[in-house]
This record gives C-alpha cells, sequence and structure tokens, in this order.
C-alpha cells in the first residue's frame, strides 16, 4: 500500500482479526490482549505490533489508539472461532444470541467514553452464548461512535435495524404463503 493511501476498514479488520489466531500470534500475546484495559496502559506490544503492521500513523494519532485497542481487545475475547462475518450484522447476531432489549438500549446510547465498559461486556455475553462476532460490523460501530456526528448515528441506526429485523423474521409464521391478514387475526 502505498504511504499516502488509506487503508479500508474492510480489509484492514478481516487481516487484524486473521492473526487473532493463537496459531499466528501466540496464545502468550492473545491473552494480553483478551486482558486489555482500553481504558489503562497500553503499551501491550502485541497490540502495538497489530495495529502498526496493518495502519497508518495517522489512523493511531489522538483518541485513535484507544479506539483501535478497544477494537482488538474486543476481537481478541471473540477469537479464534467466533470472530467471523455475517450477514445479519452485529444487531442480528445480538438478536440471535437473546440480548435483551434494554441491554441493546444500554449499547446503542452509550458515548464515546462509555464503549471500553460496554462493548467487551456486549462480545462477551455473544461469546457465552456461541454467536458469532462480525468484526467489521464491530469496527464500524465502535470507530463511529468515537468519531461522533453522523457517522455514529448510522451505525446506531445499523445495529437497530438489523436487531428488529431479527426480532421481525424471527416471530413470523411458519405458513409464508397465508394471507397476512389471517395471520393477524390468530
Amino acid at each position: 500500500m502505498p504511504p499516502d493511501a488509506a487503508p479500508k476498514l474492510t480489509d484492514v479488520v478481516p487481516a487484524i482479526a486473521a492473526r487473532l489466531n493463537p496459531d499466528r500470534i501466540g496464545t502468550g500475546p492473545l491473552a494480553m490482549l483478551r486482558r486489555l484495559d482500553p481504558r489503562g496502559r497500553l503499551a501491550v506490544p502485541a497490540l502495538h505490533r497489530l495495529l502498526w503492521q496493518h495502519l497508518p500513523d495517522e489512523c493511531l494519532a489522538g483518541d485513535g489508539l484507544r479506539s483501535w485497542a478497544l477494537l482488538v481487545h474486543a476481537m481478541a475475547l471473540a477469537a479464534p472461532d467466533l470472530l467471523r462475518r455475517r450477514d445479519d450484522g452485529l444487531g442480528g447476531a445480538l438478536h440471535a444470541a437473546g440480548y435483551s432489549e434494554g441491554r441493546l438500549i444500554r449499547l446503542l446510547e452509550a458515548r464515546a467514553e462509555d464503549l471500553p465498559g460496554v462493548v467487551p461486556r456486549m462480545v462477551r455475553f455473544l461469546v457465552a452464548k456461541g454467536e458469532a462476532l462480525d468484526p467489521v460490523a464491530l469496527a464500524w460501530f465502535v470507530l463511529g461512535v468515537a468519531a461522533g456526528g453522523a457517522g455514529a448515528e448510522r451505525q446506531r441506526e445499523l445495529i437497530a435495524g438489523d436487531y428488529y429485523r431479527a426480532e421481525r423474521d424471527a416471530n413470523r409464521p411458519a405458513s409464508p404463503s397465508a394471507p397476512l391478514a389471517a395471520q393477524e387475526r390468530r
């Protein structure tokens, strides 16, 4: 990649996720990333090795390092087995795991400074339920909320839409050929 080219999130995040395998990164570094506190000290060699191999310095300037540290920590919690692309997005995964609407509201209302608490808790919930975590969807959410503005709101809307679409689809009657009016009368 040329030094002036900005990396695409859809390329960088899967590359980092692929490295979060004990066979590639090692069990010790993966354990360090799982124990990482994104609010605390970030002097963790495994974190810096991953980030600086995949991201230009500009992405890690300011609060960028903390946002990416949170993202890597969250991905490490699900790695390697439950870290993969999903067609139903982050909201669909949350619904499939039985994530309550109250928890969803807290996640969607989280400000950037709240993310280090709510994101790992959400990921641990998914992992406990055996649901896969889409690392790219998580990255869009974490980095979007950290950046603020319209991008943050858009990411919240996407998660909510995926969650409630999954809820709707789960509550659909088994017979798709029955008229809607007849289904509503039951």
